[in-house]
């Protein structure tokens, strides 16, 4: 078990934020930020992205994992405090090579949980190529056609957007 945890922390240390923010260039985070708006507008949802470079030697230590990790963002963007409980957050921990998909209580009881598993299956995939904004981009066109399908807008009802669009580099 220590070799492996040191395997990991070998692995954080080798992504701080400022390589891999060379893999997400500025202007298109920006630009997934604005069709996260667009796409909200097509379904009840609320979409939030978070991509963490690596964790904290002491998260590593105490054997923080990327699932326990996205829960912890979930609640504390607020993903969880949607008028509609219709948040969902798409986490990549870009250390460990995962993608973790978190929703809200009113999505997670239409939406079966492979839907969302295939999704993550599919940024890795584009990861796995070094095709990240690429990912990032098949991710949000995912989750949107999930939603629409699952949780679409229901007639004369008024959708505030409770959730920044911004991507979130960390």
């Amino acid at each position: 078990m220590e070799q492996n945890r040191f395997k990991r922390l070998w692995q954080h240390w080798k992504y701080p934020r400022w390589r891999v923010e060379k893999f997400f260039p500025t202007a298109d985070l920006e630009r997934i930020s604005r069709e996260i708006g667009f796409s909200e507008q097509k379904h009840a949802g609320q979409i939030r992205f978070v991509v963490e470079s690596r964790y904290a030697n002491s998260e590593i230590l105490a054997n923080v994992d990327p699932h326990t990790r996205a829960l912890q963002w979930f609640g504390q963007l607020g993903v969880w405090d949607t008028e509609h409980n219709s948040g969902v957050l798409v986490y990549v921990s870009f250390a460990d090579h995962v993608v973790e998909i978190v929703a809200d209580r009113g999505v997670s009881r239409k939406v079966p949980q492979e839907k969302w598993q295939e999704i993550c299956d599919l940024i890795r995939e584009s990861f796995r190529k070094e095709e990240y904004i690429q990912g990032l981009e098949n991710g949000l066109q995912a989750v949107s056609h999930v939603l629409a399908e699952f949780y679409p807008r229901e007639l004369n009802t008024i959708y505030r957007d409770d959730l920044d669009n911004d991507v979130m580099m960390v």
